[in-house]
Order: C-alpha cells, then structure tokens, then sequence
C-alpha cells in the first residue's frame, strides 16, 4: 500500500539514487529522481513532491543552489528539503539551514536515520 507521499530524489550519483529508491519503495513511498540541479528544479516544479533529499556537492548547480532556488518559488517553497552529503562540517549545516534546508544526514547513512528524518518532516 502506498503512503500517498512522494519524495523527490536529487543526486549526481546513480548508485546512490538506487540505494534511496529501494529503501523509500520497500516503505511504500512514491520516488522520482533528478541527476542535477536544474533537472531537480524541474522535477520539483512538476511533480510536486512531498519532501526532497537533496545532495550538496554536485557539479554545475550545488544543492545550496538548488535549495534556495526552491524555497524562492511559490510553487516549491513549501517543501521539506533534506540534505544528503558526505561533508558534516559544521558550516555545511549552517549553510543547509540558512538556505532553508530542514534536514541534515551524513553520508554514508543508515536507513533508520533517513527513515526517522522523513517521518518527522511529513508527520
């Protein structure tokens, strides 16, 4: 059965938007995916989702960039945004944060923490 959410998927790394589909899919979750910053933008634009996980480090448009750029729409301001990253510095949350990012998860990940991340954001 389906949760009736749908998540968008915004990462240069198909091995990682793999391993996220299977997890989201397995817990009924819709997923649709984007390989970069302007295609997420498009995505995000026209398929609506519930809740993004974003990658930062991409090449081209970062997903600071890509965050921002959604939280500036009308029409994509209201979405949770994730970030998913290999970088935990503190200035990478602050900067997440302040371009209106509601989540922080270090790569490499464990499931529950995704999953405890995603529940809370769409409760």
């Amino acid at each position: 059965m389906k949760t009736g959410k749908k998540i968008l998927l915004i990462d240069d790394h198909d091995s990682v938007l793999k391993l996220l589909d299977a997890i989201l899919k397995v817990r009924n979750y819709e997923v649709c995916y984007a390989s970069s910053g302007p295609e997420g933008l498009e995505k995000a634009r026209n398929e609506k989702p519930d809740l993004v996980l974003l990658d930062v480090m991409m090449p081209g448009m970062d997903g600071f960039k890509v965050c921002q750029a959604l939280k500036q729409s009308e029409v994509t301001s209201h979405i949770p945004v994730v970030f998913l990253t290999a970088r935990g510095e503190d200035t990478d949350r602050e900067m997440g944060q302040r371009v209106g990012g509601q989540g922080f998860i270090k790569k490499p990940f464990r499931s529950v923490d995704l999953m405890e991340t995603i529940s809370n954001l769409l409760a």
